[in-house]
C-alpha cells in the first residue's frame, strides 16, 4: 500500500530541510488537500489567530454584561462594540491569519505581493482596536484613524490573496468561494466606514436601516459566511479524511449563495419586496444544499471517530440551516425588535461562524505549532500527536458551555427575562474563555524547556 492511501500515515517530513524557511509538510487525503507550508513562516498567521481566540474569550467576559443593553436598543456603543470584537477581532481575524496560511496550500503556490506583510498584523489590529475605542466612547476621530487603519490593512490583505490566487497552479472549489468573499470585503469595509461616519455627519440621504441591513448582509454573508462555506469544502475533507466527494453540489451553493447575496442586498437598497424574497429563497435552498453536502461528507470519512472539531461545525451547520431562513422572516414581517435581532446576530456570530472557526483552530493551530516546533525532531526523539496538544476535556467541556449556553441566550432573549439571559451568557461567556485558554496553551510547545506529555507507544 503506498503512503497517500494509508491512512495511518498522514504526515511526510522531507529528508532535507532549508536552514532559511521551515519544513514542508505534506498531508495525504483527496486531490486538493493540503500540501504544504509553502515557505509562510509562523510568524504571519499564529498573531491573528491567538488574537482572535482572545477576542472570543473577551466577548464570553463581556457578553453577560452588555447584553441587557442588546435587549433595549441595537445602537447603544458598548453593544456595537460588542459586535465588532466579533466580527473583526474575532471572526475576521481568524481567518485572515488562517487563510494567508492555507491559501497558498491550496493553491499550490507561494503568498505573493507579500513586502510588506510584516506590517499587516499591526496595522489591521490597532486599527480594530481604535475603531473600538471609538464605538465604546462614541468618538468620532477614533472611528475614522481606526477605520482608515482596518481599510489600509484590508486592501493590503485582499491584494495578497487576489495575487496569490490569480497565479495559482490549481484552483479547486475553495478558491471560487475565497475570491468572492475578498470582493464582499472591500464592499462592506467601505461600507461600514461609511456608516460609522454617517452616524456622526448624517450625510448620506439612503434610509439608515437599508444602508445597515446592506452592510449586514454583505458582511454576515458575503464575506464571513461565503469564506466558511469554501474553506469548509477543503478542511471538512482534510481532518474527516473524506474520499470520493466531488464538488458538483458545492459548485451548485456557490452559485445560489451569491445570486441571493447580490440579490438581497440590491433588494434592500432600492427597496425591492420581490427581489428581497427571490433572493432569500436562493440564499436557504445555497445554505441547506451545504448542511445536505456536509453530511454527506461525513458519510465518506474514513476516520469514523468524530472529534471535538467535527461536533463544532456540526452543530454550527446547524445553526446556518436555521439562521437564514429566520433572518428571511423577520426581515419580511418586520420583526425588528432588539430582541430578536438580538437572538439573530448570536446565532450567526457565535452559534454558526464562531464555533465553526474554533472547531476548526483546534486542528491549525497545533498543525502549525506541531510542524514548527517537532517537525525537525520526527525520528530523532519521541515527539507528541498533535491531537495530544489540545486538552481534549477542556474542549468538550467547552463545546458543551458553549451549545448549552447560546440556545439558552437565544430563547431568554427572546422572551426578554433579564436575569435568566445573564446567566445563560455566563454559561456560553465561560465555554468561549475555556476554548480560548485551550488554544493559547498550545503555544507552549514552542518553549523548548517544556517537556510534553507522550502518548504510549503503539
Amino acid at each position: 500500500m503506498n503512503q497517500a492511501s494509508e491512512p495511518a500515515k498522514k504526515i511526510a517530513l522531507p529528508l532535507e530541510k532549508s536552514s532559511t524557511a521551515p519544513p514542508t509538510i505534506s498531508v495525504s487525503g483527496p486531490p486538493g488537500m493540503l500540501t504544504g507550508r509553502r515557505g509562510v513562516p509562523l510568524s504571519v498567521p499564529l498573531p491573528f489567530l491567538l488574537t482572535s481566540v482572545c477576542a472570543a474569550g473577551l466577548f464570553g467576559v463581556l457578553l453577560p454584561w452588555i447584553v441587557p443593553e442588546a435587549m433595549q436598543a441595537s445602537g447603544f456603543p458598548h453593544v456595537l462594540t460588542l459586535v465588532h470584537l466579533t466580527t473583526l477581532g474575532w471572526l475576521t481575524m481568524a481567518i485572515m491569519g488562517a487563510s494567508l496560511q492555507l491559501t497558498p496550500v491550496i493553491v499550490v503556490a507561494p503568498l505573493h505581493a507579500t513586502r510588506f506583510i510584516k506590517w499587516h498584523y499591526p496595522i489591521f489590529v490597532s486599527g480594530v482596536v481604535l475603531l473600538l475605542s471609538g464605538f465604546w466612547w462614541m468618538r468620532a476621530w477614533l472611528m475614522i484613524a481606526g477605520g482608515t487603519l482596518v481599510v489600509l490593512a484590508v486592501i493590503h490583505y485582499v491584494v495578497i490573496l487576489a495575487v496569490t490566487l490569480a497565479r495559482a497552479t490549481t484552483r479547486p472549489l475553495t478558491v471560487r468561494y475565497l475570491a468572492a468573499s475578498l470582493l464582499y470585503l472591500c464592499v462592506v469595509v467601505g461600507l461600514g466606514l461609511t456608516v460609522a461616519l454617517n452616524l456622526q455627519f448624517n450625510f448620506l440621504t439612503l434610509d439608515f436601516n437599508a444602508l445597515l441591513l446592506t452592510h449586514l448582509t454583505l458582511g454576515i454573508v458575503g464575506w464571513l459566511t461565503c469564506t466558511l462555506i469554501g474553506v469548509s469544502y477543503t478542511l471538512v475533507r482534510l481532518f474527516a479524511l473524506v474520499h470520493g466527494h466531488n464538488d458538483r453540489i458545492g459548485a451548485r451553493v456557490f452559485i445560489l449563495l451569491n445570486v441571493g447575496i447580490v440579490g438581497l442586498a440590491l433588494g434592500f437598497i432600492f427597496y425591492w419586496l420581490p427581489l428581497i424574497i427571490v433572493s432569500g429563497g436562493a440564499l436557504i435552498v445555497a445554505t441547506w444544499l451545504f448542511a445536505y453536502d456536509y453530511v454527506q461528507m461525513l458519510r465518506m470519512r474514513r476516520r469514523k471517530v468524530l472529534d471535538v472539531t467535527q461536533y463544532h461545525s456540526m452543530a454550527a451547520v446547524v445553526y446556518l440551516a436555521l439562521l437564514i431562513p429566520s433572518g428571511l422572516l423577520a426581515t419580511l414581517f418586520d420583526w425588528q425588535q432588539p430582541s430578536v435581532l438580538t437572538a439573530l446576530a448570536l446565532a450567526a456570530l457565535v452559534g454558526w461562524l464562531g464555533q465553526s472557526i474554533l472547531g476548526y483552530l483546534y486542528k491549525i493551530v497545533p498543525f502549525l505549532i506541531w510542524h514548527t516546533r517537532y517537525g525537525p525532531v520526527v525520528g530523532l526523539q519521541k515527539v507528541p500527536l498533535m491531537r495530544e496538544m489540545v486538552h481534549e476535556r477542556w474542549a468538550w467541556t467547552g463545546w458543551w458551555l458553549i451549545n448549552a449556553g447560546l440556545p439558552l441566550v437565544i430563547l431568554y432573549g427572546l422572551l426578554t427575562w433579564t436575569f435568566p439571559l445573564q446567566i445563560a451568557s455566563g454559561l456560553l461567556g465561560c465555554g468561549l474563555v475555556l476554548a480560548a485558554v485551550n488554544v493559547i496553551a498550545i503555544v507552549r510547545h514552542l518553549d523548548r524547556r517544556y517537556t510534553p506529555s507522550l502518548h504510549k507507544a503503539e
